[in-house]
């Protein structure tokens, strides 16, 4: 009697959980192709939907399919692929030789257009193979979302979300969010916000006020329009709104700063500010990993990781010289994260590793510094985990996170074009031995984990409220107003109108009483 109530029992358990399985909401995600940070952000924000009973699909390029399968995510989520319009090995190549152009660089940044230029018109290509596979998108309609969140890099995942019909929700990954977002309301003064690509902070003198006006002006009038332009011919080509309509029209902004680490400014309701997504409890380290550190004894160690943006040819190996004369003088082990071993002797004190946990020794209670490129994720991490560093930026809006890094006192800059072993020793020495930037981290630390949500958690339940109840009530109506009405031209020309007449009747009015008095004291004088 027992088997077969047993059995039934069973069997109710798994009828529920169909149910609730399918009755869930299901939610894609288009973390652009799905490349690095690009994709470990977004996936962060998914593994947090889950937990709040939806289903997630993420739409991925094929050429990471298998990396993002591979992950701690591989089971998590539900996966769509489209196929890119050339080789996997070739989207593949392409990267690598972007990452060694930005890589042998020093102090021409001419080279920054020129990867743009490539990015730009590789995306446009994947979008175009993406659309044009109509049995992915009847796969996409059939499955029945109930919104998109796409990244800001990627125009495609709006048109994806007009051609089902969905609200769409927008990540931005990077640090300018006080830049981008004004589009949806949210106030941009150039007297104290700097402006992407500038490096300024929020205190700026007279000549900087001046070229952060300028330079904001350009981007965003002349440069920000052109970066979209060339998804026109898709737009019109699919029926859907034009590429600056598609991005206005997202519902929820959800952008990768955090006040902590940020320069303040006003947001619109639907700006959702989710820095450090990626930031969480450090888990238990691999124990070839956990022996080398704890080898370390009080000294502790750095940890050197530039991702990519650090790669190892004859034309860079003066770089990993400099990095490993550095690093020998120093008291402190560590742990260096770079594809390929060098081709010398590494001094004792150094450990190589291909990947590395960096959350999780950023979380190990003797790590006492990051040497990085200044990436937004990393940055976030080590202020999660009251870390100080030293920055050397590369490539982008690194020279931006860097001088948020000194402002706040969290770290010191190096200029790659300018360093030496000696400079780089001096720094972290400096780091790792002024109890000030310690002392700056933990306070900031404690500052970005007294919330009552996580970022991850924090973006989750905004996609949800958004999805339950909708966004009317966070948005700014600032795309209804043309330019007369958004400035008050029409406002300032009717009181101007009003305010002269008012001054033309009193002017009249004063020349007809000096006219009459006048006539009064001629008619007195006559009589």
């Amino acid at each position: 009697m027992a088997q077969p109530r047993n059995v039934l029992l069973g069997s109710l358990i798994i009828v529920m959980f169909v149910i609730s399985y399918t009755s869930a909401n299901n939610i894609l995600v288009n973390p652009m192709i799905g490349k690095g940070s690009h994709f470990y952000t977004s996936a962060a924000i998914g593994e947090q939907l889950i937990h709040r009973g939806y289903n997630v699909t993420f739409l991925l390029g094929s050429a990471f399919e298998n990396h993002a399968r591979s992950s701690r995510y591989g089971h998590m989520f539900h996966w769509e692929v489209f196929k890119h319009p050339i080789p996997t090995q070739a989207v593949h190549d392409m990267f690598a030789n972007l990452s060694k152009l930005i890589s042998d660089s020093a102090r021409d940044v001419t080279y920054e257009l020129p990867v743009q230029s490539v990015l730009q018109e590789a995306r446009l290509n994947d979008c175009r193979a993406l659309l044009e596979d109509e049995a992915l998108i009847g796969r996409l309609r059939a499955a029945n979302f109930s919104a998109v969140l796409f990244d800001y890099t990627w125009v495609c995942g709006a048109m994806v979300g007009e051609l089902l019909d969905l609200p769409y929700f927008v990540f931005f990954i990077f640090p300018y969010s006080c830049h981008v977002t004004s589009i949806e309301g949210s106030s941009f003064h150039p007297a104290y916000i700097p402006s992407m690509m500038t490096s300024y902070s929020n205190k700026m003198n007279f000549k900087e006020r001046v070229i952060n006006s300028l330079v904001y002006t350009l981007l965003e009038k002349i440069l920000g329009p052109n970066l979209v332009a060339p998804y026109k011919e898709l737009t019109l080509r699919f029926g859907i709104p034009d590429p600056l309509e598609l991005l206005t029209n997202s519902k929820l902004w959800l952008v990768n700063s955090d006040f902590v680490g940020e320069f303040p400014c006003a947001f619109a309701p639907n700006v959702i500010q989710v820095g450090g997504l990626t930031t969480r409890a450090a888990e238990e380290l691999p124990a070839d990993i956990e022996d080398f550190i704890q080898g370390s004894g009080d000294d502790g160690i750095i940890i050197c990781a530039f991702g990519t943006f650090l790669i190892l040819d004859d034309s860079n190996l003066h770089v990993i010289r400099i990095f490993a004369e550095a690093f020998d003088r120093l008291p402190q082990r560590v742990i260096w994260l770079l594809k390929t071993p060098p081709p010398f002797p590494i001094p004792a004190n150094i450990k190589i590793l291909p990947w590395l946990p960096q959350n999780d020794i950023l979380g190990h209670p003797q790590t006492r510094a990051l040497f990085f490129h200044g990436g937004q994720n990393s940055y976030y991490e080590a202020i999660y985990h009251g870390v100080p560093v030293v920055v050397m930026p590369i490539f982008g809006d690194q020279n931006d996170v860097a001088t948020r890094i000194v402002h706040h006192g969290l770290g010191l800059k190096l200029d790659k074009g300018f360093m030496n072993a000696e400079n780089l020793y001096d720094a972290l020495h400096e780091v790792t031995t002024n109890a000030t930037y310690t002392k700056t981290a933990k306070r900031m630390s404690s500052a970005f984990q007294d919330r009552p949500m996580r970022p991850a958690e924090r973006a989750a339940f905004w996609i949800d409220h958004a999805i339950k109840h909708g966004t009317n009530n966070l948005e700014i109506p600032v795309h209804t107003l043309n330019p007369f009405q958004y400035y008050l031209i029409d406002v300032i020309s009717f009181i101007l109108v009003v305010v002269f007449f008012f001054f033309y009747i009193v002017f009249k009015c004063c020349m007809l009483i000096c006219s009459k008095a006048c006539n009064c004291y001629i008619k007195s004088k006559i009589d």
